[in-house]
C-alpha cells in the first residue's frame, strides 16, 4: 500500500476508464446542450462532473510517475485538495439558494476528494491505508460521475404551470 510501482495495473485502468468517461459525458452534454445551458444548476454539474473525470486521469499520472512515495503522498493531497474546489464550489452555490437542490452527491464528492488526500498522509507517514484509500476515492468517484452523466441525459422535470 506504500509502493506505487506496485499499482501501476491498477492506475492505469483507472486513469483510462475515466478518460473514456470523460468523453462520454461530453458527448451525452452535447446531446442536450440546449438543456444544459439553459439552466445553471445542469451547466454546473456538466462542467464540474466532466473536470472531476479528468482529475481522476491527472492523479492517475501523478500516481504512475516513477518517484519516491512521500514525494507522491504530497502530490496527492495538494492535487486532490484543490481539485476539491469542485464540490465545494457546487455545495457553496446550492446553500445560497433559498431552495436548494439536494447536497448528497457534492458532499459525497467531496469526501472522496479528502479520502484520496488522506491517501496522500498516509504515504508520507507509512501508516494507514495508503493507496488504498486514494485508488477507492477515485472509484467511488467514477461512480458518482456515472450517476451524474445518466442524470444529465434523463428528461428534467418541468415546473407546473399555474392557473
Amino acid at each position: 500500500m506504500y509502493q506505487p510501482e506496485l499499482w501501476h495495473e491498477v492506475y492505469v485502468m483507472l486513469g483510462g476508464g475515466a478518460a473514456a468517461l470523460a468523453g462520454l459525458v461530453i458527448v451525452a452534454a452535447s446531446v442536450r446542450a440546449d438543456l444544459i445551458m439553459s439552466k445553471p444548476h445542469l451547466r454546473m454539474r456538466a462542467r464540474n462532473n466532466t473536470l472531476s473525470i479528468i482529475s481522476i486521469v491527472g492523479g492517475s499520472v501523478l500516481t504512475l510517475l516513477p518517484q519516491d512515495a512521500g514525494l507522491l503522498g504530497i502530490e496527492l493531497i495538494v492535487f486532490n485538495l484543490a481539485w476539491a474546489s469542485l464540490p465545494a464550489s457546487v455545495i457553496l452555490y446550492e446553500l445560497r439558494k433559498p431552495a436548494g437542490l439536494a447536497l448528497h452527491l457534492p458532499v459525497l464528492a467531496l469526501s472522496f476528494y479528502l479520502l484520496a488526500a488522506l491517501g496522500g498522509v498516509s504515504l508520507i507517514a507509512r501508516w494507514g491505508g495508503g493507496l488504498y484509500l486514494t485508488t477507492a476515492a477515485y472509484f467511488g468517484y467514477l461512480l458518482i460521475a456515472v450517476l451524474n452523466a445518466y442524470l444529465l441525459l434523463l428528461p428534467q422535470p418541468q415546473p407546473k404551470a399555474k392557473r
